[in-house]
């Protein structure tokens, strides 16, 4: 039988770790949100911009994170883990990606990647003098400065993909905090704040598809920001 004594730990888990499916009820059922959002952002973007695959891969990534989510609640199984982690990175990479190429420069876009593909490696591997809390602020601080300057360099191109990008960062925000404050409500909540974070943080996703959506309706060259498509 599979050793489920390891990985985060949240108001819900039992200590022991074990127990039938779903091991961490809410925490399993909120993860449904995520697939709900993804198929959302399927029909949308089927709606909206039917030609722009990109976006339907995004769209699938959530909903396979979100299947992930809900099997690493369920079952605490490590394979259950890399199905909720590994989809996730790869979405906020393909859409940094994404939304980095409509406003800057392919070097630009790159290096933002680049950054965010380093910052997982960097916050796990080096050796960091801080407890898991300040790994994790330490990262959302650096993706807060990507997003800032992605809605930054998004105003004068589209006002509406701005303020949905930064709709998407408040959401996100409001999902690290009761993400980083779980253990904290526990003493409220007998099943903690971490659903939360899967219903805001996924609410955040739905709103950046949104975002790319809004930024592939401007027809503007890739790298150029500002210019305006070529009509032939």
């Amino acid at each position: 039988m599979e050793n489920l004594q390891f990985g985060p730990r949240y108001c819900e888990t039992p200590d022991p770790i074990g127990g039938a499916f779903p091991i961490e009820p809410w925490n399993a059922i909120s993860s449904l949100v995520i697939c709900v959002f993804g198929l959302a952002g399927l029909l949308l973007v089927a709606r909206r911009a039917p030609r722009a695959w990109p976006l339907y891969v995004l769209c699938v990534l959530l909903v396979v994170n979100g299947a992930g989510s809900v099997l690493w609640h369920g079952l605490r199984t490590r394979w259950a883990l890399a199905l909720d982690v590994q989809p996730a990175i790869l979405f906020v990479l393909f859409a940094a990606l994404l939304w980095a190429r409509r406003v800057a420069p392919l070097w630009q876009a790159a290096g933002v990647v680049l950054a965010l593909a380093l910052l997982p490696v960097a916050v796990r591997f080096l050796p960091l003098d801080m407890p898991a809390g300040g790994r994790m602020a330490l990262s959302g601080i650096v993706i807060v400065a990507a997003a800032l300057w992605l809605i930054v360099r998004t105003v004068r191109l589209s006002p509406a993909a701005a303020l949905s990008g930064g709709a998407a960062l408040a959401l996100a925000l409001g999902a690290l905090t009761f993400r980083s404050i779980d253990h904290l409500a526990c003493g409220h909540l007998d099943q903690g704040s971490h659903f939360l974070w899967h219903i805001l943080l996924s609410s955040a996703a739905f709103t950046l598809v949104l975002t790319l959506i809004r930024l592939n309706d401007t027809g503007a060259p890739l790298g150029r920001p500002g210019s305006r498509p070529v009509r032939v």
